[in-house]
């Protein structure tokens, strides 16, 4: 550790070299007098707001005679009119907090520096996210800055158990990566758990923000099946909150971690939540019966269409009245792929040429391929429906999840027919059957069977009736959600 030299060209000279000033136009000095003594004062451009040529001001106007014992202390005390000040006594901690932002003001013949937090950020504004809309509720949502998100779950949750332990993670990156969470209610072995892993996470930097954390903290890379779930909206992160959940907020992403998620985490959207309960439970239904048929309809009406002699009667009508020049699991694996192709490619095209996209794709998959004999209309049509109940999925992790099992489906069914239907569904079965999201089986309430809990989850309840969820999933020190009623 390097301290903090009585000279400020000293301090200065060291800084400007660790930092490559000869290099980077980006690093700025700027010297001048506090009454009788040499001051310097280190940034980067860019991070510092306007207004503090106020502070500048303020320092330059310091008399002789108001710097004449414990100088560093006045200067915080009398001249600089800001928030967020403080002292620090060496130079490594000096260079961290510069590439953090801050601004580094040195005093000559003292051994410390006094810091200020003068930074400004660029940053979009608070705009509902695209992926989780709702009819009726606030339109805000998270912003690539930690700082003002944390302030958007504090708005909402005013409680001084609410807890955001910061970390710096990434040996080059050096992000900001906030805990939050309610310490009378989050488990706390469940926090400590993630606490640990976030401060064992040694790598250069976090290029992918979000997604980098996810893995060091998961730890798992085969497993398909989310056990985080995204959110970029604040209210949804105020409830997992208030059912005894973990978030983790990386700065530089307005997407927030929500731990540990369940399957049926998955499929909550608030949309549900806006409505009455009979209406809710409805969406709520809808939404489950559109992963089933997403994962399970285009490789069932397959089996159907290569056995038709395993169908009743009342479902003979099951199958292609004439085969194309394709067969038919060709056709449906084709058919999965195009709709996979049309998506990234829309991912990518502009919106001005979104609409021409949409119309030579429904061209080529549809009208066109069927003409030419390359597809059957009922390859187009299930594959439809399947495609149309993935985006019915509120998390986009799942939602491509299914989309993969059904495609290994497709593959099993069109190589051993049933046989391959049977074993792709117990090897899907067993996957969600024996995965974990930190501890929590992926399947609860159905593994273990809690029925109050289960139907909390697929039905819409009151609010009054939402506490039988805090105490089973996270295992929480505050159980009760609502307090008693007094009935005295």
């Amino acid at each position: 550790m390097k301290l903090i030299a009585k000279s400020v060209d000293q301090n200065l000279q060291y800084l400007q070299k660790e930092l490559n000033a000869d290099l980077s136009f980006d690093v700025l000095t700027r010297t001048f007098c506090v009454g009788d003594k040499k001051a310097g004062l280190i940034f980067l451009d860019g991070f510092i707001k306007d207004e503090f040529i106020f502070i500048i001001r303020k320092l330059i106007e310091t008399k002789r005679e108001d710097l004449s014992v414990d100088a560093i202390q006045k200067i915080i005390d009398q001249r600089i009119p800001y928030f967020e000040v403080e002292t620090i006594d060496n130079l490594e901690e000096a260079k961290d907090q510069i590439l953090a932002g801050p601004q580094i003001l040195f005093i000559e013949g003292e051994t410390e520096a006094i810091l200020i937090d003068g930074r400004t950020w660029i940053m979009t504004a608070p705009d509902e996210p695209e992926l989780e809309k709702t009819t009726r509720g606030p339109g805000d949502g998270f912003v690539e800055t930690l700082l003002f998100n944390v302030q958007l779950i504090r708005r909402r949750l005013r409680d001084p158990q609410l807890i955001t332990e910061a970390f710096q993670v990434g040996k080059r990156s050096q992000n900001d990566v906030a805990l939050v969470y309610i310490k009378d209610i989050a488990n706390p072995d469940l926090v400590d758990k993630i606490r640990d892993r976030l401060k064992q996470i040694d790598v250069d930097g976090l290029p992918m923000a979000d997604r980098t954390i996810e893995d060091f903290i998961t730890g798992d890379t085969l497993n398909p099946l989310p056990k985080i779930r995204y959110t970029e909206r604040p209210d949804v992160a105020v409830a997992n909150l208030l059912e005894g959940k973990i978030c983790v907020m990386v700065d530089n992403t307005p997407t927030v971690l929500l731990l540990p998620a369940v399957f049926f985490d998955q499929l909550e959207s608030l949309e549900d939540y806006r409505q009455p309960p009979v209406p809710g439970s409805y969406l709520k239904i809808i939404r489950l019966l559109a992963l089933w048929v997403s994962l399970f309809l285009p490789p069932l009406w397959l089996v159907g269409a290569l056995q038709p002699e395993l169908l009743p009667e009342f479902l003979e009508f099951i199958g292609p009245k004439e085969v194309g020049a394709i067969p038919i699991g060709i056709q449906f694996i084709l058919a999965s792929v195009g709709i996979d192709l049309m998506r990234l490619a829309s991912i990518q095209t502009p919106n001005a040429l979104s609409t021409s996209l949409s119309l030579i794709g429904a061209l080529l998959l549809g009208e066109f391929a069927v003409e030419v004999g390359l597809f059957m209309p009922e390859t187009i049509l299930y594959m439809a429906a399947g495609a149309i109940s993935t985006f019915v999925i509120p998390s986009f992790e799942l939602g491509l999840t299914v989309k993969l099992m059904r495609f290994v489906l497709l593959i099993l069914v069109t190589a051993f027919t049933g046989v391959g239907f049977i074993i792709g569904t117990l090897g899907i079965m067993v996957l969600f059957g024996f995965t974990k999201s930190f501890g929590t089986h992926y399947m609860w309430p159905l593994i273990p069977f809690d029925g109050d809990a289960l139907r909390s989850f697929i039905t819409r309840r009151s609010i009054l009736e939402l506490s039988v969820r805090r105490p089973k999933l996270n295992r929480p020190v505050d159980k009760d959600r609502l307090p008693e009623n007094d009935t005295e």
